[in-house]
């Protein structure tokens, strides 16, 4: 018989009473979890979305369409949201919507302190530490500074700076043993204007953020009240200038305190808060205190328009403590007048009576008019640190409010999602047969070993071993009764 170079194997039933049913409950069993498994494992992918809330779409990626299994199953391939890289004059808002911040320097501290600039932010929401603001500036525009619509309906405007400096702890370059947090410096704008370059406050909640509305109210009435007091003083000073609308002034206010934890309530309140260095009209201003500037016996270039002086002093602390509570400035080290009542209730004292004051300008030249820039939806009067219900003043830990790439896990398309599923469910089941087959099989051979044979070959081993038992049996005749000897034939 010819032999061929491949063999098959000789098989029998199992002679168990529970092999059947077992196979049978076992095995629909073993189909449901590998299914499931294989649905975990292969029966999602891996797409693209936008997020603006890259932790909390890594936590639940299911607000993003995606599904959200245990790390045990997908292992690295879950729900990830890459850092964003802001280069520099970015615009910039945090999660408050208030201020529009440019950034405008990055830079990390090598272990020598010097300085390694860096030409963008690498981002990934992390909170904003270590906020300060270092400087406030006053731009007072008139006709050839500010845009001719806005010279139009408002005869001169007022553009308020601030620079603040952070940190933020992101690895973004260990470059030359630059470690530690990165830095990085920003400006922030606001303009009450008709026509403003750059939105700020893009929403307003005075129930959920009342310090931040406090501190647009403050910032609206004393821009709108400081560009009208600047006309009125120009049109005294210099007539010629007012009515040609020429208005060109630079007021930058620095805190005379480094910002230590020195600082106290009184300190703040104090109207020598700031270091004052201004320039109005091509002048240089010969004081550098808000008091000296505000002496109406010293009026003259050197100290120009006595009247505007107060309320540049309000409307800088207004830009200054708005900037800290948006960027999540709140420490008692650091006195915040947003955030404290009595300091609040000082800084809005004289609110009701400027709104008076500023409504009352009616009888002006059409040609010097400025148009009414307050808003009625804001506070128009002091705030009472002893009225009921108290706000609930505060700021909230801030960070940037972007928009991040992420890669969430979705279900495949139902036929792909079968055809993947199904080609896994074969491999695995093939597996886990071909196991317990060998499992039981072991066993049950120790315990009997003819079930090494097939049937038919236990039947015809035991017909061999009969015959060759027979074959070997020896026969022996019975002996005569006489006894005969032998020869004696």
């Amino acid at each position: 018989m010819h032999q061929s170079s491949f063999s098959y194997n000789v098989t029998r039933a199992y002679p168990f009473k529970w092999f059947t049913p077992s196979v049978i409950i076992g095995g629909i069993i073993t189909v449901v979890l590998v299914s499931f498994i294989n649905f975990a494992s292969t029966g999602y992918e891996l797409v693209a979305t936008s997020s603006n809330n890259p932790n909390g779409t890594v936590v639940d990626p299911s607000q993003h369409g995606g599904i959200r299994w245990p790390s045990y199953f997908v292992g690295d391939t879950r729900a990830t949201c890459a850092p964003v890289t802001l280069p520099l004059n970015t615009l910039l808002f945090t999660q408050n919507n208030a201020i529009a911040y440019t950034l405008k320097s990055v830079w990390r501290l090598k272990d020598d302190g010097t300085r390694v600039n860096l030409g963008s932010l690498v981002y990934h929401n992390n909170m904003l530490q270590r906020c300060n603001v270092t400087e406030v500036t006053i731009d007072v525009l008139g006709r050839y500074t500010q845009s001719p619509r806005n010279t139009a309906s408002s005869g001169a405007g007022v553009l308020v700076h601030a620079l603040a400096s952070c940190a933020v702890d992101i690895d973004t370059s260990k470059t030359a043993s630059a470690l530690g947090p990165t830095y990085f410096e920003m400006k922030g704008t606001y303009e009450a204007a008709v026509y403003p370059n750059v939105e700020t406050f893009l929403s307003r909640d005075k129930v959920k953020s009342p310090s931040l509305y406090w501190g647009e109210s403050i910032l609206r009435t004393y821009s709108a009240i400081t560009a009208k007091t600047y006309i009125l003083s120009a049109s005294k000073a210099r007539p010629k200038l007012a009515h040609e609308r020429r208005y060109n002034a630079a007021i930058i206010l620095q805190r005379r305190a480094n910002g230590t934890d020195n600082d106290t309530y009184e300190e703040t309140m104090r109207d020598d808060f700031f270091f004052v260095r201004c320039f109005v009209e091509g002048n240089v201003c010969a004081a550098d205190d808000i008091p000296s500037l505000a002496a109406p016996e010293k009026n003259s270039w050197q100290h120009p328009y006595p009247e505007i002086w107060n309320r540049v002093n309000l409307l800088g602390k207004g830009m200054w403590h708005t900037v800290l509570a948006d960027l999540g400035r709140n420490e008692s080290s650091v006195p915040n007048m947003l955030t404290q009542p009595g300091l609040l209730a000082n800084l809005t004292g004289g609110l009701a009576s400027e709104v008076e004051w500023y409504n009352n300008r009616t009888n002006i030249p059409e040609n010097m008019a400025i148009r009414n820039l307050l808003d009625r939806h804001l506070a128009s009067k002091a705030f009472d640190p002893n009225g009921e219900p108290q706000p609930s003043l505060g700021a909230t830990p801030a960070y940037f409010s972007t928009n991040y790439i992420c890669q969430v896990p979705r279900t495949k398309a139902p036929g792909t999602l079968f055809f993947s599923i199904l080609v896994a469910d074969l491999v695995l089941l093939q597996a886990v047969w071909f196991i317990f087959r060998l499992i039981v099989d072991t066993v049950s051979q120790r315990k009997d070993p003819t079930l090494r044979h097939c049937a038919g070959c236990d039947q015809s081993m035991e017909l061999a071993d009969l015959r060759k038992s027979s074959s070997t049996t020896v026969l022996v005749a019975p002996s005569s009764p006489h006894g005969s000897q032998p020869g004696n034939n």
